[in-house]
């Protein structure tokens, strides 16, 4: 089992980097336009769901918890295809989708930490900045709002660096 697992070593790798990226993307232009913003990000999370849908699917034989896996890639995939589809909407629900988006990322991580080996605390930690980031962003709408590009940036950078430092202890 864990040799198919490290075997895939490279898909976790390639989802950090393009959530690095996307960060640092974000993060470069905070002022830009929320159409620009939620497109860009749809781009990310579409081509992330994608990596994470195929990495379930590869796993399913010596992963018991596959599934999850597969679930949050068909998230984000969802999510992604939203963000690209509508942005005028999109620019209005915003907080609300990142926020829920971060909420079910750092509960999954969490919870991961307790069924999963390795990397336990680094996965708590993540989840939780994650979580408290995504509750910033829910629940402060106002606040949000005048500096979402910021929060998000940070929010998908944490999420970035935890996936790249996961893929080399997969590795």
């Amino acid at each position: 089992m864990e040799n198919q697992v490290s075997s895939n070593w490279y898909m976790v790798l390639i989802k950090g980097i393009i959530m690095i990226l996307l960060a640092i993307l974000i993060l470069s232009s905070p002022g830009g336009a929320l159409i620009a913003l939620g497109l860009w990000i749809g781009i990310g999370l579409f081509i992330t769901g994608g990596v994470e849908i195929y990495r379930g699917f590869a796993l399913r034989a010596v992963n018991p918890n596959w599934g999850w896996t597969v679930f949050g890639g068909v998230l984000d995939l969802f999510l992604g295809y939203i963000l690209m589809a509508n942005p005028l909407v999109t620019a209005e629900v915003l907080p609300f989708v990142f926020g829920f988006w971060a909420a079910f990322y750092g509960i999954y991580l969490i919870i991961d930490a307790f069924s999963a080996d390795g990397n336990k605390g680094m996965k708590i930690i993540s989840g939780i900045l994650i979580l408290l980031f995504a509750n910033i962003i829910m629940f402060n709408p106002l606040f949000a709002g005048m500096t979402l590009a910021l929060w998000v940036g940070i929010m998908i950078l944490v999420a970035g660096i935890y996936n790249v430092i996961f893929s080399f202890s997969l590795k």
